[in-house]
């Protein structure tokens, strides 16, 4: 999908190289960036240059509990 500037196109952490895949109970997927370092929902669409289209099938770490990160 092109954005009004029309040179910049939308992407998602879902088919990013760079992107740890993790979904915890039925909540959203979230994505953890290897070269931002930061969570974004991998479905949302997004404009990011460091995006790499993945070569590789999703793989999605599921969890049935929240670890304390304190």
């Amino acid at each position: 999908m092109k954005t009004k500037e029309g040179d910049k196109e939308f992407v998602t952490c879902m088919q990013c190289q760079h992107a740890t895949l993790m979904q915890w109970f039925e909540n959203p997927i979230v994505a953890q960036c290897a070269k931002k370092g930061d969570r974004q929902v991998a479905q949302s669409n997004r404009i990011c240059k460091e995006f790499r289209q993945s070569t590789a099938e999703a793989n999605i770490q599921h969890f049935d509990h929240y670890e304390d990160e304190f």
